[in-house]
């Protein structure tokens, strides 16, 4: 998504005041959907990637398939230079202001376009609410937050429309430990929850 779109954000300030959150995956309820909800207005991204006073919402979807999980690896030709070659055990995105707000609301809407965009999966569950992820320790993640669905693949088949800017593979969740090193913030954060 480019710079100069609008992504959906809430203010830091009033988000904690309401969940007090912990570095790590959070395990809270649907409550913070409908805080998000009836609290987000839309900031341009370049304004929002530095400002810590608001938190971009992202939708962080994890495919698994029993005791096997869907591992990606970014390519250096992906647009985000600070996810470059890192492992993720999840997929996601900004939300912008263009969605279809007639039949879904903005996270849901975001979640399913950025499973359209980087992932194709013949048979699947309907995404299942985890928790959130937070992490204040990072620049990057002072102005994000993370809310992380999981997603039954019903098979080991899978396709990635983006081919050219990530790689992915099926790993056990004990093969997982070796490559929590080389994995984004978020990942390496919520891979112990698993």
């Amino acid at each position: 998504m480019p710079l100069n779109e609008n992504v959906l954000v809430v203010e830091t300030a009033a988000l904690l005041r309401n969940f007090p959150l912990k570095r790590g995956l959070n395990i809270i309820g649907n409550e913070i959907f409908e805080f998000i909800l009836a609290n987000h207005q839309f900031i341009s991204r370049a304004n929002a990637e530095q400002d810590p006073l608001f938190k971009q919402i992202i939708p962080y979807v994890v495919i698994r398939n029993g005791d096997l999980w869907l591992l990606f690896q970014r390519k250096s030709t992906q647009s985000e230079a600070r996810l470059h070659n890192k492992y993720s055990l999840g997929i996601g995105g900004h939300i912008n202001d263009e969605y279809d707000n007639e039949t879904l609301d903005p996270i849901t809407s975001g979640l399913y376009r950025e499973l359209a965009e980087e992932l194709t999966l013949p048979h699947h569950s309907t995404p299942r609410y985890v928790g959130v992820i937070n992490d204040d320790e990072s620049d990057v993640g002072k102005v994000h937050l993370g809310l992380v669905f999981e997603i039954h693949a019903e098979s080991l088949d899978f396709d990635l429309p983006e081919a050219d800017k990530m790689t992915a593979t099926w790993v056990t969740s004990h093969d997982l430990q070796a490559y929590v090193p080389n994995m984004e913030t978020w990942s390496q954060l919520i891979v112990g929850n698993l």
